[in-house]
């Protein structure tokens, strides 16, 4: 189980796109980056979201796979900065084509701390299949913290965390979106990770998707901070505040930046904690303004892995077990069902790239999140988030044979997904190529509800095993 150190970066950066014939937009984009150090030389890779905030494009979302270098100036606190991104995204009407993005971009990274740093760079982006693209500078910051992913207890730094699933109910009618004529109460799913700040502080990034099928395709992406103000025994009331990207759907997101004002109350048992909340949606330079009511379950954990903080010294480390999770990254391939589209268009194959996680909680079985997107095949706005269970039915020496069973939620690009929830079932056969790294393939059929999309998937990737310790 050894493994080399590992750090986590988490970037936050923004960029404004020129664009010829439509009104400029600015994309801003969240990175989230597993880091290795060698001497002057600095390297990272991960998941990047890019929303957009301003523009015509409200709901505009990529997803992909970041990579970057640096190297560090000797005597000066500079690096030489190199990144790249490939992935897959649209929405909004956008002219994304097939959904494939790239982007290159060159500068510096300057190093005010040990852990934060300033971003300057020159970047090209492009999607090569539709009609977005432009060359400019592309600002923003990141912080970072190594060891993270790390087998010896004593080179770590703990910090309280916590994993939350929600159900929202929100409030709609024909001034939130152009596809309704009458009130009507989306249903949303959402995934949540938070992290403690300060006893009472604590961060927070959260992602939502409808499942309602009026409004399939409407997504968003938000950050922000929770305060705890009252605290009585297993009780406490909170007050949040999250700003972010929303769209699709129809929903009068305008550009797409807007704001989550919530309140609620939490009762704890234990490690885990069942929160009921109120809610305000809304969109800075849209119609959107809608309430919800939300229902959370959450899971309170403290680990070694840190995002976003750089936790405190462990005093005792009786109670802290190794852990581990599973990062993996691949392309998936739909083979289309003999249908049509909401546009009465026979579906056609699609290509996607897919990122994830996975998590053992128990000896043969493990809860799995993951996220696809389309980039090839004309779908640039469809988009999958995943949250299931794996079981391992075989496993000999450096094989094993597992069985994933996903629920689904999906939408984008005309496509027919019902209410926009669904389930699948693979067979997944997955091979060690070394201690820590396996490559996989799978194969299954989604089914989604009230739908007719129902494409057989095959799926080729990568994984990777991350230590880390957990109480």
């Amino acid at each position: 189980m050894a493994q080399k150190s590992l750090g986590l970066e988490y970037q936050r950066t923004f960029e404004t796109l020129m664009l010829e014939g439509y009104e400029d937009y600015l994309f801003s984009n969240s990175a989230f980056l597993i880091t290795q150090d060698f001497g002057q030389h600095h390297y990272a890779y991960g998941l990047e979201i890019q929303e957009a905030l301003k523009g015509e494009f409200g709901g505009l979302f990529v997803f992909g796979l970041c990579a970057e270098y640096d190297y560090k100036l000797a005597h000066f606190p500079i690096s030489f900065n190199v990144n790249t991104f490939i992935g897959g995204g649209g929405g909004a009407g956008a002219p994304d084509g097939s959904g494939l993005a790239y982007r290159y971009a060159l500068g510096l990274k300057a190093h005010l701390s040990p852990h934060f740093n300033l971003l300057a760079r020159y970047s090209t982006y492009d999607f090569p299949t539709g009609s977005i693209g432009g060359k400019q500078v592309q600002f923003g910051f990141s912080y970072g913290m190594s060891p993270v992913f790390n087998t010896n207890l004593k080179d770590s730094r703990t910090l309280k965390q916590s994993f939350a699933v929600q159900v929202l109910s929100m409030d709609l009618d024909q001034a939130d979106s152009g596809r309704l004529i009458n009130t009507y109460k989306a249903k949303l799913i959402s995934v949540e990770y938070g992290y403690h700040l300060s006893r009472k502080l604590r961060g927070l990034i959260r992602l939502q998707a409808v499942i309602s099928d009026q409004l399939d395709g409407y997504m968003a992406y938000y950050s922000g901070l929770s305060y705890s103000v009252l605290n009585i025994n297993k009780f406490s009331f909170n007050l949040s505040a999250l700003m972010g990207s929303s769209g699709g759907g129809a929903m009068k997101t305008s550009g797409g930046l807007g704001a989550l004002i919530e309140y609620g109350l939490s009762y704890t048992s234990g490690n885990k904690a069942l929160r009921i909340s109120k809610g305000l949606s809304t969109s800075f330079k849209g119609n959107l303004s809608a309430y919800y009511t939300q229902l959370g379950f959450i899971y309170n954990f403290e680990s070694t892995a840190l995002l976003g903080a750089k936790g405190s010294v462990i005093k005792n480390e009786k109670h802290y077990k190794l852990s581990k999770f599973v990062v993996e990254s691949g392309i998936e391939f739909h083979l289309a069902p003999d249908d049509v589209d909401y546009l009465g268009l026979n579906y056609t194959d699609m290509t996607l790239m897919t990122f994830g996680i996975r998590c053992p909680i128990r000896t043969r079985l493990e809860l799995l999140g993951q996220t696809r997107w389309a980039l090839g095949g004309g779908y640039g706005a469809y988009a999958e988030g995943i949250i299931g269970l794996s079981t391992v039915l075989l496993k000999r020496d450096k094989f094993s044979i597992q069985l994933p069973i996903h629920m689904i939620v999906a939408g984008g690009s005309g496509i027919d997904v019902g209410k926009g929830v669904g389930f699948q079932i693979n067979i997944e056969g997955k091979y060690a190529i070394s201690k820590t790294s396996y490559i996989s393939c799978s194969a299954g059929k989604m089914n989604m509800i009230k739908g007719n999309y129902d494409p057989i998937s095959f799926n080729i990737g990568l994984k990777q095993d991350l230590f880390f310790y957990m109480k």
